[in-house]
């Protein structure tokens, strides 16, 4: 019986190559897809935190602006009340002293205190995803608003422990919380609203406990304490959360013009 025998000719370095080269090449494709694919996620990723930041700081921006109104008007009572406890005369409590001290000493309302939104600052700085921000000058300007918030956060817990430290304690001995209940309306009216409509009592006239042993110096001092934190508010910590929020917009304008703008 005849046996065939197949020969097998052995493939040439060419075919090797091409071989080699179109897997080398469905690799390669493979790689630069999925690059191009996470690429494209980050890019999308970050226009989305970009305009949910600066839209959280145009809104900051306008609470503010509120805010500093409201401050301004609880350093001018500051001021008066210096000038009033100094020179006035206790017997006759005026009823512009004791809105004054109601809403320098007992007003703590939201609008009145500054607090930044922090929800897309903390998610930046405490998930990773600050990373989708390519460029370091935008990662730095990140920092400086974070470090600014800081600031004006540490302000408001000072001036907030001041209030109930030294403030509160002062009312309690010296302040008439009838006159109060009826100039609030039995609660209608928060301090804020009362104070800018400039609300009268009708039965009741205030009266300032203790007037004789008040120690004027200490009630001077109150009043001065507190206008100088207002101060140092307005004129330094707030300018500089401005700035900062202000160069952070400014760089996410430039960088992402096509969301934010549109």
């Amino acid at each position: 019986m005849e046996v065939h025998h197949h020969t097998h000719h052995p493939k040439r370095w060419k075919e090797y190559f091409w071989e080699f080269f179109m897997l080398f090449l469905a690799v390669l494709c493979g790689f630069l897809a999925e690059y191009q694919l996470e690429h494209k996620i980050e890019n999308d990723r970050a226009k989305e935190l970009a305009i949910s930041l600066y839209s959280e700081l145009i809104e900051d921006s306008i609470r503010l602006d509120k805010s500093m109104e409201l401050r301004n008007e609880k350093a001018k009572c500051c001021k008066y009340l210096m000038q009033y406890f100094k020179d006035a005369d206790l017997s006759k409590p005026s009823d512009s002293a004791f809105k004054s001290v109601t809403f320098a000493y007992l007003s703590v309302s939201n609008k009145l205190f500054f607090e930044p939104s922090e929800g897309i600052l903390f998610q930046l700085q405490n998930s990773g995803s600050r990373r989708y921000f390519k460029k370091q000058q935008l990662q730095d300007a990140i920092s400086n608003l974070a470090s600014s918030i800081n600031f004006v956060k540490l302000r408001n817990e000072r001036e907030l422990s001041y209030m109930t430290a030294i403030g509160r304690p002062f009312c309690i001995q010296h302040f008439d919380y009838f006159w109060l209940n009826e100039y609030l309306e039995d609660g209608k009216l928060n301090i804020s609203d009362a104070h800018f409509l400039n609300k009268s009592t009708t039965t009741l006239s205030p009266q300032l406990k203790k007037w004789e042993t008040l120690d004027r110096e200490s009630a001077v001092n109150i009043a001065g304490g507190l206008l100088l934190m207002q101060r140092g508010m307005s004129n330094s910590t707030i300018p500089e959360y401005r700035k900062s929020a202000s160069a952070l917009l400014q760089l996410l304008r430039k960088e992402f013009p096509e969301s934010i703008n549109k």
